[in-house]
C-alpha cells in the first residue's frame, strides 16, 4: 500500500500551466497588456526532447514563457506536425480545464478583454454560500483558440 504522506512529497509544486495558442505573438500582448504578466523569453523548440517528451513526431512550437506572483505561464504555438485541430470544450466536458486569475477590477478586465477577442460564457456570478469567499464575483471568459480563464474578484472587506 501506498502512503500517502511519502507520495505528497514527491510533488513539490507548479512549475507551469502551459496552452496552445493559434497566434503567439497576439497572445503574448494580451498576457502582458491586459492581464500584466512580464515576458521572460522566447524560442522555438522541435527535434528529440520535445517528441520524447509529447510522444508527438515532428512536433515544433514558438513558446513564449511569461510570469506574474509567482505564477509562469508558457504559450506555445504549435507550428507542425500538419494536421493539428483547436480543442474547444465547454466547462461541463471531461479533459476541459481553465485558468483562474484573482483580479481587482472584474467588469473592466472583461470589458478590454472583450477587444481582445474573448467573450463571456455565462454571465457574473456572485457566490452566495460556501465554501468559496461568499461575495466574490466570478465569470469565465474564452477565446476563438478554446482557453478558458476565470476571473475572480473577491469581495471587499
Amino acid at each position: 500500500m501506498i502512503n500517502p504522506s511519502t507520495q505528497a512529497q514527491k510533488v513539490l509544486g507548479i512549475v507551469h500551466t502551459a496552452i496552445a495558442v493559434s497566434n503567439l505573438q497576439h497572445q503574448v500582448e494580451f498576457w502582458q497588456q491586459v492581464l500584466g504578466f512580464t515576458l521572460d523569453g522566447t524560442a522555438e523548440i522541435g527535434g528529440p526532447l520535445p517528441e520524447d517528451e509529447t510522444g508527438v513526431p515532428g512536433i515544433r512550437s514558438k513558446i513564449a514563457m511569461l510570469t506574474k506572483g509567482g505564477v509562469s505561464i508558457e504559450l506555445y504555438q504549435p507550428v507542425a506536425p500538419q494536421g493539428r485541430q483547436t480543442y474547444r470544450p465547454s466547462p461541463a466536458d471531461i479533459g476541459s480545464w481553465h485558468l483562474a486569475l484573482k483580479v481587482t477590477d472584474l467588469d473592466e478586465l472583461v470589458r478590454v478583454s472583450s477587444e481582445w477577442g474573448w467573450q463571456v460564457r455565462g454571465k457574473v456570478a456572485v457566490v452566495e454560500e460556501g465554501p468559496g469567499p461568499v461575495g466574490a464575483r466570478l465569470v469565465y471568459l474564452h477565446n476563438a483558440d478554446g482557453t478558458i480563464i476565470e476571473l475572480v474578484q473577491m469581495p471587499e472587506s
